[in-house]
């Protein structure tokens, strides 16, 4: 029976010592290789979309976000919110606000799925055949309470969004991906402790990028 079972993908770090595999590109200088996966995290209404049209727009044009430099290439975009009208109107209008000039939109695919989205499960094959069909650097998710996770506190559901990033991030793109603050305030707990649901989704990530929204005193604001 032992001989029917496929074995193990054993590696021996002795015979890879000095033919160490090349490190992935980098897709976010100091934050994200191409491949990795990135968690995006901030309270409901807080920007995260308007962060990841961002984020998309700098990698199509290869400029900087929030002061990052980032690798230009081609980013699938899914919209699981925002209808399709109201998506692409700030999608434009933020590349008018970053006053970037646009050159490479066509490197921007987006796919709008309010009320068709389904779980990520689900949706894994096509996003797969997708990425065959195109030469992407990224994928966004947004976001990804949508995504049928079913309950985000139970570590087992989240592992299984999790492992169905994996299967997309095996073709060698950057998954990234925003979720929600638990509730309560934030600024006394760890960053790690700010996402709601299960610590899977903090610790799963290569990347964690935490947002809070800062009040300034109106006697402060310039």
């Amino acid at each position: 029976e032992d001989d029917m079972v496929e074995p193990l993908n054993v590696v021996n770090l002795g015979e890879i010592w000095d033919n160490m595999p090349a490190m992935k590109p980098v897709l976010i200088e100091g934050i994200l290789r191409v491949g990795h996966k990135m968690l995006l995290v901030s309270s409901s209404k807080a920007g995260k979309t308007f962060a990841l049209i961002e984020l998309a727009i700098a990698i199509a044009e290869g400029r900087r976000w929030l002061g990052f430099p980032c690798r230009q290439g081609r980013v699938l975009y899914l919209n699981m919110e925002l209808d399709e009208a109201s998506f692409d109107d700030r999608m434009k209008r933020v590349y008018e606000a970053m006053e970037i000039e646009y050159r490479h939109p066509e490197n921007i695919d987006i796919v709008h799925l309010r009320g068709k989205a389904e779980s990520l499960d689900k949706l894994v094959p096509q996003i797969n055949r997708a990425l065959k069909e195109k030469d992407y650097v990224a994928v966004i998710l947004d976001p990804t309470y949508k995504l049928g996770i079913g309950d985000e506190n139970a570590a087992e559901s989240v592992i299984q969004f999790t492992n169905a990033v994996d299967r997309i991030a095996n073709n060698g793109v950057s998954i990234i991906y925003a979720h929600h603050h638990s509730k309560g305030q934030q600024g006394q707990k760890a960053s790690m402790d700010r996402a709601s649901g299960s610590g899977v989704f903090a610790r799963d990530a290569d990347a964690l990028l935490d947002m809070i929204e800062l009040r300034i005193p109106k006697d402060k604001e310039e």
